[in-house]
């Protein structure tokens, strides 16, 4: 089972930079797939989604917690026992349960105590090694640049094996923009069956802030490809045909409800951002062909009503090759000259 979501959260710790009490979250889910590839096809998840969005400088950092099987959770209670007087109430509490979790606390006594423990890795049972190394070649073999952190880790006992973050330099200390892992212990602990499951997490706000911070781009809800301006009782009834067959090829196309005139179709069409207009009255039904005009350059073309569908399409791709022209020349000035670096 794969899912993905976007809802309302809230937490109860001190927010750090980007943080807030009341926040939004967007997360992926995979459940039943225990193969590293279902581990790297999240991860890649992750990073074609902040990719797209035009997200720079962000650094894939991967690590593994082992499973109950691996040698680590004794080593870490050793290491913990010969300071555990300086350790902190909450921490002397876990140190017994879950040594794991003072590897987070935030307390900077326990945090200096933590730097100098063990790493997970350094104990790995041969089968979490075999899946951490399939891991990485998963994502070597999809062309993700990572770097092992073996200081990462989750301080909640269903989580096993693979972990990961999208961190950032440029949204404060806590730079974390993206996190996830394998938490194959959590089904059964609420009650259900054993199901390896995995997943991540991404902030919106925090996700916001360091798009604002680099300039990026927002994406912008998709406008109306096209409105049909009838003139009349039976141009308004082509004007509906011809909006539900474009509609069906996947624009948007908007035409009249409310009876209007002529010009105040046109100052509809300019009020929601149609790209094109096209007017049909009884010449238009009489000869099979209409002017279809640009609303940003005013240039019209004659065109076929039979064949709106294959206009509006190539007008789509003519703009999207103009859009992506101007994006290459202001993104590599050397894109629209001459030399050796032009194309």
């Amino acid at each position: 089972v794969k899912a993905c979501y976007i809802f309302g959260c809230y937490r109860y710790e001190k927010p750090q930079s980007g943080r807030y009490r009341e926040f939004h979250q967007f997360g992926v889910e995979c459940f039943g797939a225990a193969s590293p590839a279902a581990d790297a096809e999240v991860i890649s998840i992750a990073a074609q989604g902040l990719h797209t969005l035009g997200v720079k400088n962000l650094e894939l950092q991967l690590n593994s917690i082992g499973c109950p099987e691996c040698r680590y959770l004794e080593a870490l209670r050793e290491y913990f026992r010969a300071r555990q007087g300086e350790l902190c109430e909450t921490c002397r509490g876990r140190l017994e349960r879950n040594p794991m979790r003072i590897l987070d606390c935030k307390s900077p006594v326990c945090s200096e105590i933590a730097a100098g423990a063990p790493h997970v890795i350094d104990y790995l049972c041969e089968d979490c090694q075999a899946h951490f190394e399939a891991v990485q070649g998963q994502l070597d073999a999809m062309d993700i640049p990572f770097v092992i952190n073996p200081t990462i880790v989750r301080g909640l006992d269903y989580y096993t094996r693979t972990v990961f973050e999208f961190v950032s330099t440029e949204i404060g200390a806590q730079g974390t923009v993206c996190g996830g892992g394998r938490y194959d212990g959590l089904v059964a602990q609420m009650g259900g069956p054993d199901m390896p499951s995995l997943g991540f997490g991404l902030g919106l706000e925090r996700l916001i802030s360091l798009m604002e911070k680099q300039g990026c781009p927002f994406p912008q809800e998709k406008g109306c490809d096209i409105y049909i301006a009838p003139m009349g009782e039976k141009a308004a009834q082509t004007a509906a045909k011809l909006c539900a067959k474009l509609r069906g090829e996947g624009f948007a196309a908007q035409t009249d409800l409310a009876g209007r005139g002529i010009k105040a179709q046109m100052k509809y069409a300019n009020k929601i951002g149609a790209n094109n207009t096209l007017v049909i009255g009884d010449t238009e039904l009489e000869t099979g062909t209409a002017n279809l005009k640009n609303m940003a350059t005013g240039e019209q073309k004659e065109v076929r009503l039979d064949s709106l569908v294959e206009a509006v399409y190539d007008l789509s791709i003519a703009t999207a090759m103009e859009n992506l022209t101007d994006s290459l020349e202001k993104s590599f000035p050397a894109f629209g000259g001459e030399g050796e670096h032009s194309c």
